[in-house]
């Protein structure tokens, strides 16, 4: 089979633990786009703030953000797909925020908004390099062209919330967990396998010729829909059930198997 995308989450799947690309990682991605194989990332930051990555991987061409909500042509800046959440669900999640009194931002261009200063955000906007304002009057505005609202809690809340969150916005929001301390909402379309298939759709690619990896129920629909779909070694036991095949994980240079094993190795 010859493989033509590889689509990759970033964070717990092409990163380490320690937030960086190891070697392995990066030589065995630079062999495949020799061999033609088109290395994307998909993942939830906005492009801003996985553009550290893209440029360390010199990816020209589509990228997948916001957990698919998005994607961007690296080479222009253009975007080439994006759904948002309508203004009055962006209000209903932030007034759900407040009732549980967790912080929640709204992404806006390249940057966040958020309601008052906390550590938290301001540790997360630094972390991505990405501009951060505060806004008193959030929940009082329209919004529009909003791709992603994101929540932070405890991890043990965090799995306590999820299926709550996910019951409430049923068919009308996307609600997903991509860290233990992050509950990410979507437009109730956008996931990272509806992005790999468009992404499929502007390169003229087929299906069974893209390969996509990652670790965690944001990345549930890529995998599943992707010819080969792949999961690290510390995905998510449902993620691992889906999965075709399972990678060393993260801190085992995880991506760099499957492409020498699977991608370039021919087998399956």
């Amino acid at each position: 089979m010859k493989y033509k995308i590889l689509a990759m989450d970033i964070d717990d799947t092409l990163l380490s633990g320690t937030s960086e690309i190891s070697a392995c990682n990066m030589q065995a991605i630079r062999k495949a786009q020799e061999a033609g194989v088109f290395v994307t990332i998909a993942t939830g930051r906005n492009p801003l703030g996985s553009q550290n990555i893209w440029k360390a991987l010199n990816i020209k061409g589509p990228i997948i953000n916001f957990g698919g909500a998005m994607i961007t042509d690296t080479r222009t800046g253009k975007i080439l797909h994006t759904t948002s959440i309508e203004n009055e669900q962006v209000q209903e999640i932030l007034e759900m925020a407040v009732s549980l009194s967790l912080h929640a931002q709204i992404y806006q261009g390249s940057g966040i908004v958020y309601e008052r200063e906390n550590a938290v955000a301001i540790s997360y906007a630094e972390a991505l390099k990405i501009p951060h304002t505060v806004d008193p009057d959030i929940r009082k505005k329209k919004w529009d062209n909003v791709p992603k609202v994101l929540m932070f809690a405890e991890p043990g809340r965090v799995e306590k919330l999820i299926p709550e969150l996910q019951k409430h916005f049923d068919g009308r929001i996307k609600v997903s967990a991509s860290k233990p301390t992050f509950i990410e909402f979507n437009h109730i379309s956008s996931n990272k396998g509806t992005a790999l298939a468009k992404l499929c759709e502007i390169m003229d690619v087929r299906r069974d010729e893209t390969a996509a990896i990652g670790d965690n129920t944001l990345d549930e629909e890529m995998i599943e829909w992707a010819g080969l779909g792949a999961a690290v070694g510390n995905a998510q036991p449902r993620i691992k059930a889906i999965a075709d095949v399972i990678t060393p994980g993260c801190d085992d240079d995880g991506v760099a198997w499957l492409i020498n094993n699977c991608l370039l190795g021919g087998t399956e």
